[in-house]
């Protein structure tokens, strides 16, 4: 169950990790690839750079420092994380309808708060 959970983990880090760095080195890409095409006006651009690549740096940190250092307690930090993006995104819809294509994000973002709260216990037991 230890590997298991490790490579949960794992996944979820490399994910958020290449997230991250997709989001401050090619904002353009990642805003195409989370829904936003590429119409930010300059200073939406910035704030996108900095706030959704922080978003998924921090989800990643959070994750390695519990799969890497041993503080298995960090990863529910990422599981937080990504849990507030889904109770935003469920959110969403109830108060704004559900868009075209919201499944995807929303099951996205539920497996990876499934697979680091699993990833945190399992770990956090050894």
């Amino acid at each position: 169950m230890i590997w298991i959970a490790r490579i949960a983990v794992g996944l979820v880090f490399a994910f958020s990790l290449l997230m991250g760095l997709q989001t401050f080195f090619t904002p353009e890409a990642s805003a195409v690839t989370l829904g936003l095409g590429t119409a930010l006006p300059d200073l939406g651009m910035n704030t996108f750079r900095a706030d959704i690549g922080a978003f998924f740096l921090a989800a990643a940190t959070f994750a390695g420092l519990g799969l890497f250092a041993g503080r298995t307690g960090a990863i529910y930090g990422a599981a937080l994380l990504y849990g507030l993006a889904l109770i935003g995104r469920i959110l969403g819809v109830v108060m704004d309808g559900a868009p075209a294509g919201v499944e995807t994000p929303i099951i996205i973002e539920a497996v990876l708060v499934v697979l680091l709260v699993f990833g945190a216990r399992t770990l956090g037991r050894r």
